[in-house]
């Protein structure tokens, strides 16, 4: 079984509380895409920061169970977010390649250093992508999730796909997510009572911010103008929300399991 965008969240309503520690059967996943990868290690990181025990039933797949293990994915999602060393931090370094997930740290100049380091990798593989608008894409959503993402650390994959001729980024965390971030500005306050979804398509739109003074972001109004010109595709889930944007148009919905924070996937076809 492929775990994706369109299962990941049946998995994971699907899990069991036995004796206080939450049951996630992984046994029949074969392949994980990026957005199931960091949505599975948010769910983890989100209920491990309630306290609760996460067990793991292992893929019984061995190429799965080797790319969870060179990931350090057991180690690195279900932790005490306050014991955990920051020497296990997983960073871009020289030798980060394709595969890697890395931890987004609440530092100066994460966004810039990660956005570098991706346009690096895209470069010395020759991914035949817009390296320059990618770099802006990923700056300006690495500084969002490192702002909103709380007590809990965001992630972010990238992974090219040379036969498919796609680039994969995902990038999430279990944060305050849009709803709740959005219903802070005293003009947006009604949404607490609306769906998941439709915050999130009113993330999208031009101006929207949580900030009652100031004027408005444009950070998703410029990421999807971004998708949308390099004829790419959008993934996005909040609480049990999400939105897709492709090609063929904008699409929301409900999600099976409500999951704290914001995951989201891009993808980016070569030229």
């Amino acid at each position: 079984m492929e775990l994706n965008f369109f299962n990941v969240d049946q998995l994971c309503s699907s899990a069991t509380l036995i004796d206080d520690s939450l049951q996630v059967d992984l046994s029949r996943v074969s392949f994980f895409r990026p957005f199931a990868l960091v949505y599975l290690g948010m769910f983890l990181r989100h209920h491990t920061s309630c306290g609760t025990s996460c067990t793991l039933i292992h893929p019984n797949s061995p190429v799965s169970r080797n790319y969870l293990a060179r990931q350090n994915f057991w180690e690195r999602f279900n932790f005490d977010p306050d014991t955990i060393k920051e020497e296990n931090l997983r960073r871009f370094t020289t030798s980060t390649s394709f595969n890697n997930i890395v931890d987004i740290e609440k530092r100066e100049y994460v966004a810039e250093d990660i956005a570098d380091a991706v346009k690096g990798i895209l470069r010395r593989n020759l991914v035949r992508v817009n390296t320059a608008e990618i770099e802006v894409v990923v700056c300006e959503l690495v500084e969002n999730f490192a702002r909103h993402s709380e007590r809990t650390l965001a992630a972010f994959h990238m992974q090219y796909y040379p036969t498919k001729k796609h680039l994969v980024l995902a990038i999430g965390d279990c944060g305050v997510g849009i709803r709740a971030s959005l219903a802070t500005n005293p003009k947006y306050k009604t949404l607490m009572k609306r769906p998941h979804c439709e915050a999130a398509l009113k993330s999208f739109e031009p101006l929207i911010t949580r900030l009652s003074e100031g004027g408005g972001g444009t950070g998703l109004t410029d990421v999807k103008d971004v998708v949308t010109r390099l004829n790419g595709m959008l993934k996005l889930a909040t609480g049990d929300g999400y939105v897709t944007i492709t090609d063929e148009g904008v699409h929301y919905g409900q999600m099976d399991y409500d999951l704290p924070g914001v995951q989201m996937e891009l993808l980016f076809p070569e030229v």
